[in-house]
């Protein structure tokens, strides 16, 4: 009976010890994450590891974001997708890179042909549908989306937005003629 007891306690002891290094490992690499957060806040970019967290990718996309990097930042975002447990870090570039899109389509919308603004406002609002797909309590991408809409007066995105359970006084031109905000 002892000698059963005492290879219990062994075993629960080499149990605890693995458990340890484990949390130990865990800690070293989201300390290491916060360093390379905090290098991006610093306005230095950092090469990721293959394997890094996803919300240090989603950290590099929008530093990258910031800097009218898209397209490194959409390279962050395929790499996210690619990971199963990654739909918070995923949802919250996606939601950067639409309002990059929808920012560039309203800086140019005044000055450039509807032909060159339309395939921007296209693609922030295809990513703001899969931001709310992942996350419909997002009233935010629900606002900017909407507004994206407004620009392009497409009648399906206005059947859309008639469908959602948004609260009138929240959309900005579901389906006004004219000019963005209602303007003739």
């Amino acid at each position: 009976m002892t000698r059963v007891r005492d290879w219990l306690a062994a075993g629960l002891c080499a149990s605890a010890c693995v458990y340890a290094a484990a949390n130990a490992l865990d800690y070293l690499d989201r300390a290491r994450a916060n360093r390379q957060i905090a290098t991006f806040s610093a306005g230095h970019d950092v090469v990721l590891a293959r394997d890094a967290m996803p919300e240090l990718r989603a950290a590099r996309g929008i530093f990258l974001l910031a800097r009218d990097r898209v397209d490194d930042a959409q390279a962050e975002l395929d790499t996210l997708r690619a990971e199963p447990n990654a739909t918070a870090s995923r949802t919250l570039l996606l939601y950067g890179l639409a309002n990059a899109h929808l920012r560039r389509a309203l800086d140019i919308f005044s000055s450039a042909p509807m032909r060159r603004v339309a395939p921007l406002i296209a693609l922030a609002q295809s990513e703001y549908r899969q931001v709310l797909q992942a996350d419909p309590a997002n009233w935010d991408a629900r606002y900017n989306f909407d507004i994206a809409s407004g620009l392009s007066h497409d009648p399906e995105v206005a059947s859309y937005l008639k469908g959602a359970d948004m609260a009138r006084e929240r959309a900005l031109v579901p389906d006004a003629p004219g000019a963005p905000n209602g303007l003739p």
